[in-house]
């Protein structure tokens, strides 16, 4: 990957330019010599040797700092014209083809540059052509260098001239056009790449709240319980019953609100599939990676279908704490029962850990059991899988 300034590339590409222009005209001077004209005066290839001039401005700045690429491609780009219209005041002036060079500078700069240095550019350019349309030196008849040229009437020559000032102000306009659209959609892929970012970021908070969430709720939901069987015990005196009651009732609303964000109430009874697909929407918002599928050969409808969702929702933060990628439900009917099988992949490591194996299991158990369902539990390396049964009556 280059990593080196814009600029200092263009600048680095205008070295390749310039050799190249010099050496298509020293061969072309070169094959008209062989053609039998006399040879060239010494400051006529002066001036084709000076157009290599800025090529040494470019070797010994590439160093610099980023914020000076700016002036010294400017400054290179009107060296540039200046000396190729010197070029042509010895080629024939403007009645040389080759003095049609003068709008590659300008097509640069208004390509790299800014406003201001793409008009500095572009003036030179124009004030060159204008110069070698109305002064130059003509060459002498046998040299090679009057082969490249010829006389230009009136009429012509301001057909020519309007010419090139209609291309160069067209690709000076166009060049900074361009120039913009290709900062617009800089800036463009630097506001995706932001928000990406953001996003990715969001849902790394999103999975440590859940974490975090899951790792209150059990507790709470431990605490719900022994608050219960502490009202439920005969031997508590009637002077801590209130305060019991009220201990109960606190966890239960901590507990609520971290169930689901919208805090909505399921009804009474629900198809299977419903729960089902209100667990995949709560898992995929805590864990966007965790693929939920599931596969009902039969769907009854549940009482108690809250109960079920935080069964359901805590074998899935199971497998959400042991890294899993995958969790299958399936749902068939065996005889008389009915039975729920959840599998997931997990752990995705040695450092996994199923936190929600311990008081949480014994809390999906007890739920279970007051719903007539019996849960068995089997793990592999790789695997766990959790296989729950119930009759079909008290599903009606």
């Amino acid at each position: 990957m280059d990593t080196r300034p814009p600029l200092l590339n263009w600048r680095l590409r205008l070295i390749w330019l310039r050799s190249l222009l010099v050496l298509i005209i020293t061969l072309a001077l070169m094959v008209l010599q062989s053609q039998g004209h006399s040879g060239y005066r010494l400051n006529e290839l002066g001036w084709l040797a000076a157009l290599l001039l800025p090529s040494l401005i470019t070797l010994l700045s590439h160093r610099v700092g980023r914020q000076r690429h700016a002036p010294l491609l400017t400054l290179e780009l009107a060296l540039d014209t200046i000396l190729f219209t010197g070029l042509i005041q010895g080629f024939g002036g403007a009645g040389n083809p080759l003095s049609f060079y003068l709008l590659v500078p300008a097509l640069l700069a208004s390509l790299t540059l800014p406003l201001r240095g793409g008009v500095l550019v572009a003036v030179l350019a124009l004030g060159g052509y204008m110069v070698s349309m109305s002064w130059y030196q003509m060459p002498a008849m046998n040299s090679p260098l009057h082969a490249l040229s010829h006389q230009l009437s009136g009429l012509h020559g301001i057909g020519m001239a309007t010419v090139f000032i209609a291309l160069l102000a067209m690709l000076t306009l166009l060049g900074q056009v361009i120039q913009r659209l290709m900062r617009q959609q800089q800036r463009q892929k630097e506001q995706a790449i932001d928000l990406a970012g953001r996003r990715e970021h969001m849902y790394q908070i999103a999975a440590t709240l859940a974490d975090q969430a899951h790792e209150l709720n059990t507790p709470l939901g431990t605490l719900v319980m022994l608050a219960d069987n502490i009202l439920h015990a005969p031997q508590l005196p009637d002077t801590l019953r209130d305060e019991v009651t009220q201990i109960e009732q606190l966890a239960r609303n901590v507990a609520q609100r971290l169930k689901q964000g919208n805090n909505t109430l399921l009804p009474e009874s629900l198809p299977f599939s419903e729960l089902l697909s209100k667990l995949q929407q709560h898992l995929r918002h805590l864990a966007p990676t965790l693929s939920v599928t599931h596969q009902l050969d039969v769907d009854p409808t549940v009482a108690n279908p809250e109960g079920w969702f935080r069964v359901l929702c805590n074998l899935g933060y199971n497998a959400m704490d042991a890294g899993a990628t995958r969790l299958a439900i399936t749902l068939s009917k065996r005889g008389q029962d009915y039975r729920l099988q959840i599998s997931d992949n997990g752990p995705a490591h040695a450092a996994s850990e199923r936190e929600g194996m311990g008081i949480g299991l014994t809390l999906v158990s007890t739920t279970l059991e007051q719903m007539g369902a019996h849960l068995e539990m089997e793990s592999g390396a790789r695997w766990t899988q959790a296989r729950i049964d119930w009759p079909q009556e008290p599903s009606r």
